[in-house]
């Protein structure tokens, strides 16, 4: 295929790529559990670019499959029907503003590029996750990500002002100069968070930045239960306003460590706690709480980032057991105990391994299953219909992709369901993007 698309040679030639070694290396996603193919892909370096390839698709009824870093945990990153593979990793700009406190980037950065950029400002994005090495700000959005901040500074849409993009039909929303406020109507541009690019391609995105804390304190303690680590949150978002995480990593998570914890293992798993104040003042607040109990307190660099990585070294040691399945679930604070037992309940019954951890401060855990495919799928559907039956959410930030589109009416309504398609003919008429994705075609 010399000249893919039928576009101007200069253009194919630097963005067109056919070599399957280089392809090969996109299709298959952070778990290793979907496995897609495709024979061409496509790597824009500019907004206009975007526009210029998904027209050229609609022109030859060709669909187009969107990836940012890969980082997709529900299927949908990978071309699974043959689509042409567009990747965003090359809309890499980023330009921050410090007066606004805004940074606009392209939808190909990383968060850690924008971290590290920001950093040199005084400044911090409030949304942080643990792949945010690969994780791209673009993807992040589409997926309205959320991570271990959410309940100090929310999701991706509480933090997004503005974005650019490429609906399905080749029309844009272009890039603008930052604007705080704009009340000109309703926002097309929202339709786009959370949306998994079945309406169109984010190409860029203004976020909301904020000052620096002047300093942070991890603790950790061991729980008996899990209902402990909720009674223990509960208090400290009543009591204490610089909280910043509350984290909850499951026993079973500890028991893959591959060093001893600094502290006593307890059949509960471990609370761990963020708060934005020195560890003199904490030590304070748990006293007056009468959160009298082994706590491993750090607020230096190291020690912070050290408490830290028991958290987030978790899906790494989950990998060592096998290709996991990811339920990414949300229920009500108060019933996320008992989601937690009705889930091990469930993989114990079936023959498979309950890996868990989670967002404790919000209401979002993690359930990572390992074992036969057949009770997996049997299993995770016991699981989601569990948290729906609790109030909950089949998906709090990963979204729905490929992997959930079968319980997606779990959660959403006949009527729902047809106006969303609706919606997608309007913005992106044949499904020319990401046809494969939360909805079928």
């Amino acid at each position: 295929m010399a000249r893919p698309l039928d576009l101007e040679t200069s253009l194919a030639d630097r963005v067109c790529v056919t070599d399957p070694d280089i392809i090969d290396q996109y299709c298959v996603d952070w778990t290793g559990r979907v496995i897609g193919a495709t024979d061409l892909l496509l790597r824009p370096n500019t907004h206009q670019e975007v526009a210029t390839l998904v027209r050229a698709a609609g022109r030859r009824r060709e669909r187009l499959l969107v990836q940012g870093g890969n980082t997709s945990l529900a299927g949908g990153s990978v071309p699974l029907v043959h689509e042409i593979l567009l990747t965003t990793k090359h809309l890499d700009a980023i330009t921050v503003d410090p007066i606004s406190m805004t940074a606009t980037v392209g939808a190909g950065v990383t968060l850690s590029q924008l971290q590290s950029e920001i950093a040199r400002y005084g400044l911090i994005f409030g949304v942080d996750i643990a792949s945010r090495g690969s994780a791209t700000l673009g993807g992040m959005t589409a997926t309205n990500a959320g991570g271990v901040h959410v309940l100090r500074h929310g999701p991706m849409a509480d933090n997004v002002i503005n974005l650019s993009c490429v609906f399905g039909d080749g029309s844009t929303i272009e890039p603008r100069e930052t604007l705080l406020k704009d009340a000109t109507g309703p926002a097309l541009q929202r339709l786009l968070i959370g949306s998994e690019g079945i309406f169109g391609i984010i190409t860029s995105a203004t976020l909301r930045l904020r000052p620096r804390p002047r300093q942070r304190t991890v603790a950790i303690t061991p729980l008996n239960s899990i209902d402990e680590g909720m009674e223990i949150g509960a208090l400290l978002r009543g009591h204490v306003p610089s909280v910043n995480a509350i984290e909850y990593l499951g026993p079973e998570a500890l028991e893959l460590a591959p060093t001893r914890s600094p502290w006593e293992r307890a059949p509960g798993g471990a609370l761990l706690v963020e708060v934005l104040e020195p560890a003199s003042a904490l030590v304070d607040e748990f006293d007056a709480l009468k959160l009298d109990r082994e706590w491993v307190i750090g607020d230096t660099a190291q020690a912070i980032d050290g408490l830290w990585s028991w958290r987030e070294n978790i899906p790494e040691w989950i990998a060592r057991l096998g290709k996991p399945l990811k339920l990414d679930l949300s229920v009500p604070i108060n019933r996320i105990g008992e989601l937690y037992r009705r889930a091990q309940a469930t993989a114990e019954h079936a023959g498979l391994r309950c890996v868990c951890f989670g967002h404790l401060g919000d209401g979002n855990l993690h359930v990572n299953l390992v074992g036969g495919d057949q009770s997996l799928e049997r299993s995770s559907r016991m699981i989601y219909q569990a948290a729906v039956d609790l109030g909950g959410s089949i998906s709090a930030e990963h979204g729905i992709g490929t992997l959930k589109k079968e319980v997606l009416p779990l959660m959403r309504s006949t009527d729902e369901l047809h106006r969303l398609s609706q919606l997608i003919e309007i913005f992106n008429p044949g499904r020319i993007i990401n046809p494969n994705v939360m909805l079928d075609s």
